[in-house]
């Protein structure tokens, strides 16, 4: 699959938050309730930290993807696949970047999901990812031990 990865920048703002909406208001507003101002400012404050990169096939903007490197950790911030886009790979492909990120820095992915967004839930899982939290509401998942490299595993 060809898909292009570049930086966000200022003028994406407007897409990026409704891509943010479109993909995530159903599960934001089942779990605490959905307040644009709210989610708006979150939104923003959010990808000021870490990196976002917009992913396009073909030209066309399909998603983004939004992580954060801390010192010990890699935080998957958001991945969103506009829904008409949805099952196509291109989630998994995004994903594999922030795993190959991981990897190279020698330190584990950590990542949320709503509890609700069953999903995505159950397909992290499927790739390595175990739950180490879970609150009812949102579940914390690290890649797993046998997903990461021996290495990290004896430090």
């Amino acid at each position: 699959m060809n898909l292009d990865f570049r930086q966000a920048v200022s003028g994406d703002a407007e897409w990026l938050f409704d891509t943010y909406t479109r993909t995530m208001r159903g599960f934001v507003t089942s779990t605490y309730g959905w307040d644009e101002d709210l989610q708006q400012a979150g939104f923003a404050k959010s990808l000021r930290q870490g990196s976002c990169q917009i992913v396009a096939r073909e030209g066309n903007r399909c998603g983004f993807v939004h992580w954060e490197v801390e010192p010990d950790l890699v935080w998957l911030r958001m991945l969103c696949i506009v829904p008409e886009m949805q099952l196509k790979s291109i989630g998994s492909e995004a994903l594999a970047k922030v795993m190959s990120l991981s990897s190279h820095l020698q330190k584990p992915l950590y990542l949320n999901v709503f509890v609700c967004n069953s999903v995505a839930y159950t397909w992290y899982r499927r790739i390595g990812f175990v739950e180490i939290e879970n609150d009812g509401k949102v579940s914390t998942l690290v890649l797993g031990p046998s997903s990461l490299p021996a290495f990290t595993l004896t430090e």
